[in-house]
C-alpha cells in the first residue's frame, strides 16, 4: 500500500473519556457524525484509500466501524487492523470483545506485532501505524501529552490532525472537514 494514500487514527485519551456506544448518547452521536465527516474528507479531498486502526476500544473502533460502512460507498477503500500482542483483548468485557471481533472479521488486513505483552507494545503499535501512514489523526484530551509524538510525526513530513475530545475540533486550526 502506498503510504501517501494511508491514514491511521490513534486514541490518546484516558479511559475517563470513553464514550458509551449508543445512538441515544448525544456525545457518541456527535463523535460519530464528526468522524463520518473526517472520513469522507480524507477519501474525497486527500485521496486516502487505506486506513489503519490499532483496534483500541472506543474512538479507534468507532472510526473503524465508519470506514467499514463507507467501503460500500467508495470503491477501493481498505482497512488494516493492528494488534499489539496476541492476547490484547483478554481483560476486556464480553461486549468489548464481541465488538472487536465483529470489526476484525470484516477488515482487509490483520497485522500482529508481537506474541506477548511488553511495556512498550502500545508504543510499537503507534509507531508502526505512524510509519505506515501519511495522515495521522490523534484523538486526545491532553495536547501536552502528545507533543513529542506530534513533533516526531511532523519531522517525518507527515500530516497530523489533533482532534480534541471535548470540542471535536482539530488543534491547531488544521481543517480537514468541509
Amino acid at each position: 500500500m502506498k503510504k501517501h494514500n494511508t491514514c491511521c487514527f490513534i486514541d490518546y485519551c484516558s479511559q475517563d473519556y470513553l464514550i458509551e456506544r449508543s445512538h441515544d448518547n448525544q456525545d457518541y452521536v456527535k463523535l460519530e457524525t464528526k468522524l463520518k465527516e473526517i472520513c469522507a474528507s480524507l477519501i474525497e479531498d486527500f485521496s486516502v484509500n487505506h486506513f489503519i486502526c490499532g483496534m483500541k476500544f472506543g474512538f479507534e473502533q468507532i472510526f473503524a466501524d465508519i470506514v467499514l460502512k463507507v467501503k460500500n460507498k467508495f470503491s477501493g477503500i481498505t482497512l488494516e487492523g493492528v494488534i499489539p500482542y496476541e492476547n490484547y483483548t483478554i481483560n476486556w468485557t464480553e461486549d468489548q470483545r464481541d465488538k472487536y471481533y465483529s470489526i476484525m472479521q470484516n477488515i482487509d488486513t490483520e497485522v500482529m506485532l508481537q506474541h506477548n505483552f511488553s511495556q512498550d507494545c502500545m508504543i510499537k503499535r503507534d509507531l508502526y501505524m505512524i510509519n505506515e501512514s501519511k495522515y495521522i489523526i490523534l484523538y486526545t484530551n491532553n495536547t501536552n501529552e502528545i507533543n513529542a509524538i506530534n513533533k516526531y510525526i511532523k519531522s517525518m513530513g507527515k500530516v497530523v490532525f489533533v482532534l480534541d475530545v471535548k470540542t471535536l475540533n482539530t488543534i491547531p486550526n488544521i481543517r480537514i472537514c468541509r
